[in-house]
């Protein structure tokens, strides 16, 4: 069910890019032609898999529901596939793999470190490329598009950090070199620690994981970015609807306010559609993701979070194409189809790759352009503060206990089209008062450009009043604005402007303010003109 509402006319859009080109506050040069969006790459052939940690006794299935997930005749070279390794892959198996391959294959193979964990133990990633240089600006100047791929948020799902180790190898020796010709591939198999659950903090960035994969993102600029995972079969799911999830896979991509229409459509053709034809041609069964509503007491489901909070959501609020990927996980936490688990994401993420090398160059000019278009909406229009699922029906294939198959209508909140919950008048920028140096960081860290104020000056905006009751509810109220020395001025004539709407708009639950990080609603304001005072851009 491709998203209609979002699909955008190209044909209208290149040839005003052509005609007119696009001014952001400075007038920046006019972006290259849109690329004509045309069928995907053809589905991309299996690879290998890793391995963890104990994993538990098995417990058991009923052999009807068994039988519908037989284990594909593939094999894997990681390590939970080695004969007699009954465990998961652990951390240190992990990082002793990734060595190996940057010792073996050092000329297109390097580990790069993205961060530390909380015990202070560097967090490692690996970069592929063709490159003779493995910095970051050499690979932004490589002419190549980059992606990203990352491991789970959560410590339950083995088979995601497997399946990354398993890419890993192939990209280094294996059927997925010839990728490394038109792409750069960063892959991070994570294997979280124990109690570790970045997922929403991805825009307060409080965890090691999401600080590390916001470097990661500022600093090489990703084109695409894929996060690796599983889903776990519900309970709550097999008691309202008397059955079990079907599906090996579960696929989203990024869907929130603000998100640019061109960008969510690269994600549909040439990602999502081309991903699941592949998943169909090796006898898997791919549906959006979906979960019990939350709060729901009817038979209602609903596609994944519109917050730009999640890893999936602010990376689509950077311009890019921004993808989940989940595997049918298992309940007990043990090793139960665990080589289908792992062969359903390896079978994806080569799609993904794949994909990526044929629509390298479109990729890079669809980037430039929406970063030119996001820049030029300054001071204009509205932009979305916060946004909703979209309620409708939806008729999904499900197992009965048996293992039988069997269809069922349900209530559906979709994140295909979202119903704005809150607007405003799009700002010119957003005013820091001096102390809010914390949130300044974060900005920074996300890639956002801040700039500090050097001139007194005053200007037009909206300051935030909070009610005297209690309640969250922010009011704005039209003042002049004066503008200390010292200061900072978050402008959004930036590509990465709706990043900042999400972090500085005070009243969501996931704002820089909600979050403690913003230290009171008077700290920051909205400037509605263009402030003449002297700044300087942060480093």
């Amino acid at each position: 069910m491709p998203p209609v509402a979002t699909r955008p006319c190209l044909r209208r859009v290149a040839l005003l890019v052509a005609t007119a080109g696009l001014a952001a506050c400075a007038t920046p040069p006019a972006p290259p032609p849109i690329p004509v969006f045309g069928p995907g790459p053809g589905p991309a052939a299996p690879a290998p898999a890793p391995s963890a940690a104990p994993a538990p006794a098995p417990v058991a299935v009923p052999v009807g529901l068994a039988a519908r997930f037989p284990e594909p005749a593939v094999s894997f070279r990681t390590p939970a596939f080695q004969p007699g390794h009954a465990a998961f892959t652990s951390a240190a198996e992990a990082q002793r793999l990734l060595q190996g391959l940057a010792r073996d294959h050092g000329a297109v193979v390097r580990l790069v470190k993205v961060g530390e964990g909380a015990s202070g133990a560097a967090l490692e990633a690996v970069l592929f490329s063709r490159s003779a240089q493995a910095t970051p600006e050499s690979i932004r100047a490589s002419g190549r598009a980059t992606v990203v791929l990352h491991g789970p948020q959560h410590t339950d799902a083995p088979a995601a950090t497997e399946a990354l180790l398993a890419v890993a190898q192939e990209l280094a020796q294996g059927r997925l070199q010839a990728v490394l010709d038109k792409a750069n591939v960063i892959v991070w198999p994570q294997v979280p620690a124990p109690g570790t659950a970045a997922e929403g903090d991805h825009l307060l960035l409080k965890t090691p994981q999401a600080q590390a994969l916001a470097r990661l993102v500022r600093e090489y600029q990703p084109a695409v970015v894929a996060e690796v995972g599983e889903y776990l079969p519900s309970p709550e799911f097999s008691l309202r609807f008397a059955a079990v999830e079907r599906h090996d896979a579960m696929l989203e991509y990024a869907a929130t306010g603000n998100m640019a229409a061109f960008v969510t459509k690269a994600a549909e053709e040439w990602f999502r559609e081309p991903v699941v034809a592949a998943l169909l041609q090796q006898g898997l069964a791919a549906e959006w993701h979906y979960a019990v509503a939350p709060g729901a007491v009817e038979r209602r489901l609903s596609m994944g979070s519109p917050r730009p909070d999640n890893s999936r959501n602010v990376q689509g609020l950077k311009n890019v194409v921004s993808l989940k990927l989940e595997s049918r996980g298992e309940p007990a936490g043990g090793r139960a189809h665990f080589k289908r688990r792992v062969h359903t994401l390896v079978t994806a993420l080569g799609t993904v790759l794949q994909s990526t090398g044929d629509r390298s160059a479109d990729l890079l000019k669809i980037r430039q352009y929406v970063d030119a278009e996001v820049s030029a909406q300054a001071c204009k229009g509205t932009v979305v503060v916060e946004a909703e699922l979209s309620p409708g029906e939806r008729t999904l294939q499900m197992l009965d206990a048996a293992g039988h198959e069997k269809s069922s209508t349900v209530a559906w909140d979709s994140a295909l089209a979202l119903r704005d919950l809150k607007v405003r008048p799009r700002p010119c920028g957003y005013w820091l008062d001096a102390s809010q140096s914390a949130a300044v960081a974060k900005l920074r860290m996300l890639g956002v450009r801040v700039e500090q104020v050097l001139s007194k000056g005053v200007v037009q905006g909206d300051s935030f009043v909070e009610p005297a009751n209690g309640s969250r509810e922010v009011k704005t109220l039209s003042a002049l604005l004066d503008l200390a020395p010292g200061s900072f001025y978050v402008p959004l004539s930036q590509p990465l402007a709706h990043v900042a709407v999400a972090a500085l708009e005070p009243d969501t639950a996931f704002s820089y303010w909600a979050g403690g990080v913003v230290t009171g609603v008077s700290k920051t304001a909205r400037v509605m003109s263009w402030p003449g005072v002297k700044v300087s851009q942060l480093p």
